[in-house]
C-alpha cells in the first residue's frame, strides 16, 4: 500500500516537473507573446480618447405637514396638485425626453455631441440623436434610496464640457419645476377665487382663502426657484482626472491575459512538435 502511494507521488512529481520543462523549452515564445500583448495595451490606452466623469447629489425638498394638510383639503375642492417633488418625480423628470430636448436646444448640443455629422441630417433627428446620446451613452441618473439623494454624472471626453452638460441638466430641470409649479398655481388660484362667490359658508369662504394665499405662496417660491423643488448637495465641478483608459489596469489584466495565453500556446506547440517528431519527443521522453 505505501509503495503504491510512493508511485503516485513519484509519478506527480514527474508531471509537474513535465510541464516545467515544456514551459522552459518554450520560454521564448511566452516572453514574446506577453510583451508584445502588454505593448499593445499600453500603446492602445495612451492613445484612447480620454474620458472624464462629472458628478453631482440632489435631494428633493421634503414638504411639510401643513402643506400636507391644505393639500387634502385642496383635493375636496378638485385642485390640481402643485406638491414638492419627490425623488421617483425627480428622476422621472430627469430622464424624461422633454428636458433632455430642452437641454440640448438651448445649449445647442447636438454639434457638440457629432460634429459635422450632424448637418446631414433635419432638425428633428437631430435632436432625436442627441436625445438618444445624452441618455443612453454620457448621462446617468441614481437613486440612492438608502441614503435618500439621487445621483448624476456626465461622461465626456472633454473634463469642462462634462461639468457644463451637468450643470445645464440641473439648471433646466430648476427652470422647468418652476414654471410649470407656477403655472398650476396661478391656474389654481383662478379657480379658487371664483369658487368664493359660489359659497356663502363663512369656514369654507376661509378655507378658500387660505389655499388661495398657499397658492400664492408657491407662485412666489416658484419665482425665486432656488431650492424649491430639491437641494444640491454637491454641485458638478470639473473633473481633474480622466476615469478612462485606465492605463495602469488595463496593462495588469492584460499582462494576466497574455501570460495564460502564452502558456497555452506553448503546450499547443508542444502537442504539435511531438506529433511531427515522434521520435525525438520519445527520445526526449527516455533521456528523463
Amino acid at each position: 500500500m505505501d509503495d503504491m502511494q510512493e508511485k503516485e507521488e513519484c509519478s506527480d512529481e514527474i508531471n509537474l516537473l513535465d510541464y516545467i520543462k515544456i514551459l522552459a523549452r518554450h520560454k521564448k515564445l511566452i516572453i514574446i507573446t506577453v510583451a508584445i500583448a502588454v505593448a499593445a495595451a499600453a500603446i492602445i490606452s495612451y492613445l484612447s480618447p480620454k474620458t472624464y466623469e462629472a458628478q453631482a447629489l440632489i435631494i428633493p425638498v421634503v414638504q411639510s405637514q401643513e402643506q400636507d394638510g391644505i393639500s387634502s383639503v385642496a383635493l375636496q375642492f378638485g385642485i390640481m396638485s402643485n406638491q414638492t417633488s419627490n425623488a421617483s418625480e425627480l428622476i422621472s423628470l430627469l430622464q424624461s425626453n422633454i428636458l433632455m430636448e430642452r437641454v440640448i436646444v438651448k445649449n445647442n448640443l447636438v454639434p457638440v455631441f457629432f460634429g459635422e455629422k450632424a448637418k446631414a441630417k433635419n432638425e428633428n433627428e437631430q435632436i432625436w440623436d442627441g436625445i438618444r446620446y445624452l441618455k443612453k451613452t454620457i448621462y446617468k441618473v441614481r437613486d440612492n434610496k438608502k441614503a435618500g439623494i439621487i445621483e448624476l454624472s456626465v461622461k465626456f471626453r472633454d473634463p469642462q464640457m462634462s461639468a457644463g452638460i451637468l450643470t445645464c441638466i440641473l439648471t433646466e430641470l430648476t427652470d422647468y419645476m418652476s414654471s410649470e409649479a407656477k403655472r398650476v398655481a396661478d391656474t389654481n388660484k383662478k379657480y379658487l377665487e371664483s369658487l368664493i362667490d359660489k359659497n356663502s359658508d363663512p369656514l369654507i369662504r376661509q378655507k378658500i382663502y387660505a389655499m388661495i394665499a398657499r397658492q400664492i405662496e408657491i407662485s412666489m417660491m416658484a419665482e425665486v426657484k432656488e431650492n424649491f423643488a430639491f437641494k444640491i448637495l454637491d454641485p458638478p465641478r470639473i473633473p481633474d482626472r480622466n476615469i478612462k483608459p485606465q492605463i495602469i489596469s488595463n496593462i495588469v489584466f492584460t499582462f494576466m491575459i497574455s501570460l495564460l495565453g502564452g502558456i497555452c500556446l506553448a503546450f499547443i506547440m508542444e502537442h504539435i512538435e511531438s506529433r511531427k517528431n515522434p521520435g525525438k519527443h520519445q527520445e526526449a521522453e527516455r533521456s528523463k
